[in-house]
């Protein structure tokens, strides 16, 4: 075995330890023919997940595992299992994340020096990019940068990895988007080579994601926080386009979902005066105000339906 693999997918993990499982078990194969590196950063309060590992270890060789305790908390994990790795290349996977069968290998022999390598997951876009460069680069990143809030969508070359070491403490980190602080800050410091892999290659387990229930919170003023952050990859003029991005293209805020955050107060009429509330929305105004002008009754009860057809269809699973 070489004194480091050529890749390593690393996974910050928290209370995922069934998930992690079957998706680790199912890749083992590839993982293991390919000399590939798994490692896992626990923040869960029990030993479920080191159990888990501990069983891997049986089947993944190269392995490795770790538990934070006290535990680092979603960002600063994130970053930490980013620097952990010794490889060439690695790539931040979420916890309920896979690699698709067979794709692991392909994906490998495509790592050609890319700083950063976009890996397709829920985007439309089929081309194989090996390289591009300097603006183009950039133009390309502002373009995919919605696709890349997927932790799983990103493969970083070392000497990204090596960068925010040096960085440390005086990075520039915005909440609960520490690997797009990475991919944008590199990018304002360094010249970027970017490669984007156009076959559909991870796939997610996870049914509920943790932050469903504030995706205002986050896909609006979170979310705007990082591209406002970032001038030399995107300029004023250019902001509110990235800004709509997200949910123009996976469709976050439609009806059902800003339905579904009336009854929390996560979106009310208050919402109108978040500095980014529109830009971030791909529903025009008028429908957006007329959704808040529902009854409170009306809105109680379309969501109680809701809710009782996704008991009903689980149990059915």
């Amino acid at each position: 075995m070489a004194k480091h693999p050529r890749l390593a997918i690393v996974i910050p993990t928290y209370n995922r330890a069934a998930i992690v499982a079957e998706n680790l078990a199912a890749m083992a194969g590839e993982v293991r023919a390919l000399d590939v590196a798994i490692y896992l950063s626990d923040d869960s309060p029990d030993n479920a997940t080191e159990s888990v590992a501990r069983e891997l270890a049986q089947v993944i060789p190269n392995i490795h595992y770790r538990r934070n305790a006290p535990a680092l908390g979603h960002d600063a994990n994130l970053i930490s299992t980013l620097c952990w790795a010794d490889s060439d290349y690695v790539w931040l996977m979420g916890d309920a994340m896979r690699v698709e069968p067979g794709c692991l290998g392909r994906i490998l022999a495509f790592l050609k020096d890319q700083d950063l390598l976009f890996i397709r997951g829920h985007s439309d876009d089929p081309r194989m990019i090996s390289q591009l460069q300097g603006e183009e680069a950039v133009a390309f990143m502002r373009d995919v940068l919605w696709h890349q809030t997927l932790t799983g969508a990103t493969i970083y070359n070392r000497r990204v990895c090596d960068w925010v070491r040096e960085q440390g403490s005086a990075m520039l980190m915005k909440r609960n988007f520490p690997q797009l602080s990475v991919i944008l800050g590199y990018t304002s410091a360094r010249p970027i080579t970017i490669g984007w892999y156009g076959e559909v290659s991870i796939n997610s387990a996870k049914k509920e994601s943790y932050w469903r229930a504030k995706a205002i919170g986050v896909f609006v003023d979170d979310w705007a926080e990082l591209v406002n952050a970032f001038p030399a990859v995107i300029p004023p003029h250019l902001r509110a386009r990235v800004i709509r991005s997200h949910s123009q293209h996976t469709d976050l805020f439609n009806a059902t979902t800003l339905i579904s955050l009336r009854p929390s107060g996560e979106f009310s009429w208050q919402s109108l005066r978040r500095p980014h509330f529109l830009d971030a929305m791909h529903l025009p105004l008028w429908y957006i105000v007329g959704l808040l002008a529902w009854p409170s009754a009306t809105v109680a009860a379309t969501v109680g339906a809701k809710r009782s057809v996704r008991f009903l269809r689980n149990r059915l699973r």
